[in-house]
């Protein structure tokens, strides 16, 4: 017979076992039924403007209520996209205007950084239109212009919103991410593409996930797969080319001007602020230059959405008089962005000022 002692060893390595096996506390707090593997939309809250469409769970290339349409003459009916990845996703189909919301509230766990990924893909059988104002609305009182005529909505987007604002809102203040929104002009089909955002400025806060498609002209099916946030220890998901907030790239400077431009992309509402910096020595005698004094204009912009910001950084007169004596200098340039209701995220970005001398 074993001893007690063999026995109690082996009771302690099936525990440990079995807490190796538990899901971490990261895994817990991840989207419920991202991968719509289930066949079904458990885990996920539904809101429809009318009875006339609705978000599925579907599989193959079959749109889910293309027999009714068929069945009551209402049109063509083209195939959608079969789910990106795995057998199941998640679209959106209609019969009538509606506006369709995906939503599921998510709490992320403080000191932990959190990054939202998902693959979104769309087929409009109508060009993408978007009112002014910008609304989610499919009313007649919202889309009603000062003349009598009607603007038309057809739109998709995705968002993290507060918890508690209202589920059409636009508001800035209630959007603390848009991680993806059609814009005038978008081609009306675009295949499946995959989109991060970071949450890591909301850890300790529960967010709510909105995935909307707003319908007024015939059929637009907006679809989603593959939707997770994935966690980690601070600094995960940094980025050589700036915060998870925003990106950059490289500047581009008018030597005739010795203006310099920056484009810079934010994942949602806010502020977006290039700041004074000094100037920085410029190492090699091929630059003819030394150390200077001076920096560069600061320049705020309000965003209102996702986009992408092109600054125009301009030298200070102290830094334009030495730039005309050297005709180059180095800068670096401290970009901050405030998301709205969100933490700011800086970063910096090497600018080289060239200005060319006057003939004469």
């Amino acid at each position: 017979m074993r001893s007690l002692s063999e026995i109690g060893r082996a009771a302690l390595l099936v525990v440990v076992f079995m807490a190796l096996l538990a899901p971490s506390n990261a895994a817990a707090e991840n989207v419920v039924n991202g991968n719509f593997e289930s066949g079904t939309l458990s885990g996920w809250s539904v809101y429809r403007a009318n009875p006339f469409g609705d978000w599925f769970a579907y599989k193959g290339t079959e749109t889910p209520i293309g027999a009714d349409r068929k069945e009551q003459e209402l049109g063509r009916d083209v195939p959608v996209q079969a789910p990106p990845q795995g057998t199941w996703a998640a679209v959106t189909d209609e019969i009538e205007p509606d506006t369709l919301i995906l939503y599921q509230d998510v709490t992320l766990q403080p000191g932990l950084d959190y990054q939202l990924s998902l693959l979104a893909y769309y087929n409009s059988y109508k060009p993408i239109a978007i009112p002014t104002p910008d609304t989610l609305s499919i009313a007649n009182e919202a889309l009603q212009l000062p003349n009598g005529q009607f603007q038309e909505n057809q739109q998709f987007r995705i968002d993290v919103l507060r918890p508690d604002a209202p589920l059409e809102s636009l508001n800035p203040a209630d959007i603390l991410r848009t991680v993806f929104a059609t814009k005038l002009g978008d081609r009306p089909t675009m295949a499946p593409r995959k989109l991060t955002a970071n949450l890591s400025a909301f850890a300790g806060q529960t967010v709510r996930l909105r995935i909307a498609n707003t319908v007024t002209e015939e059929v637009f099916n907006a679809g989603v797969d593959a939707v997770s946030i994935a966690s980690g220890p601070p600094g995960s998901f940094s980025s050589k080319h700036g915060p998870a907030g925003f990106r950059f790239g490289k500047a581009r400077v008018n030597r005739r001007s010795g203006v310099a431009t920056l484009r810079v992309s934010v994942v949602g509402s806010g502020l977006l602020r290039a700041a004074k910096a000094p100037l920085s020595a410029v190492r090699g005698k091929a630059s003819g230059v030394g150390k200077v004094g001076g920096s560069i204009e600061p320049v705020t912009v309000p965003v209102a959405t996702a986009r992408t910001v092109t600054l125009h950084l301009r030298p200070t007169p102290a830094a334009r008089a030495a730039l005309r004596r050297k005709h180059k200098l180095r800068v670096r340039v401290g970009l901050t962005y405030m998301p709205t209701g969100g933490t700011p995220e800086t970063a910096s970005a090497p600018v080289v000022f060239r200005l060319v001398g006057r003939r004469r």
